[in-house]
């Protein structure tokens, strides 16, 4: 099994990006490396990993495209893995991660999309998202209409022991699968959800198009102290009601 390496990428999400970009020939590129990379290490799996590969369960065309294209260039069998986390957990996770990205999301109306339609778009400077929720009804279209070779693991079984165990137990060797737990274990957590409190405050600066940092907080600051208060006392107020929609719709 190999991980590829490209370029500068940590990870394979800007192959996402290049998908939804339509950029055909840096896809196309992209992916005759990395079958050449497999192929030179003697290696018979090419794992690909990337969080913005999230959209293709909406944008099924997409997925389409690159099925099409890694085919063309060698692949011959395509295995798609679904990580499905708690709903509210999610929601609280994407909340807090987007607020570093320039982003202006509202905990109210984005729960009302998602109990609505299953997912919710929102966009960065970078890139459209879409966060899928109803991951089992989107996995049953995605079956239907691009492969049926999808897997849904359960988030807890997923991160059990160390995060991608249920995926690497099946495509290495046991010594490696001990030097990756072990490499796993030594890593640190690369984002830790942030505190309400500054989460609101980047949404305050993202929304006025400033800096969140300490120069527009001392200048200021009341200004800044009462909005943020408001939006805590109103999330408060709105996540106890989202739970209970969240459970009647994705726990039942």
């Amino acid at each position: 099994m190999l991980f590829p390496e490209y370029l500068n990428w940590h990870q394979h999400s800007f192959a996402a990006w290049m998908s939804q970009k339509r950029d055909v020939s840096s896809l196309n590129t992209f992916l005759m490396s990395i079958y050449d990379a497999t192929i030179y290490h003697k290696c018979l799996t090419t794992l690909l990993s990337g969080e913005d590969f999230e959209n293709f369960l909406i944008d099924t065309h997409l997925a389409l495209e690159f099925e099409t294209l890694a085919k063309s260039v060698g692949y011959s069998e395509i295995e798609w893995i679904v990580v499905q986390r708690d709903p509210l957990e999610y929601l609280l996770s994407i909340y807090s991660e987007k607020s570093g990205y320039k982003m202006i999301l509202d905990l109210g109306a984005i729960s009302n999309v998602i109990l609505e339609y299953g997912f919710f778009s929102a966009s960065s400077p970078n890139y459209n998202y879409k966060f899928v929720f109803d991951i089992n009804k989107f996995s049953e279209f995605f079956k239907k209409d691009v492969n049926p070779n999808l897997t849904v693991l359960n988030f807890d079984s997923f991160i059990n022991d160390f995060v991608g165990k249920p995926i690497f137990s099946c495509l290495v060797n046991d010594k490696s699968l001990v030097d990756i737990r072990k490499y796993a274990k030594n890593s640190p957590i690369k984002r830790k959800r942030l505190d309400d409190v500054k989460i609101e405050f980047r949404y305050l600066a993202n929304f006025l198009g400033m800096k969140p940092n300490k120069e527009f907080y001392e200048q200021n600051n009341k200004l800044v102290d009462s909005l943020v208060n408001h939006r805590l006392e109103r999330n408060k107020t709105l996540l106890s009601e989202v739970q209970i929609k969240f459970k009647k719709r994705f726990y039942q």
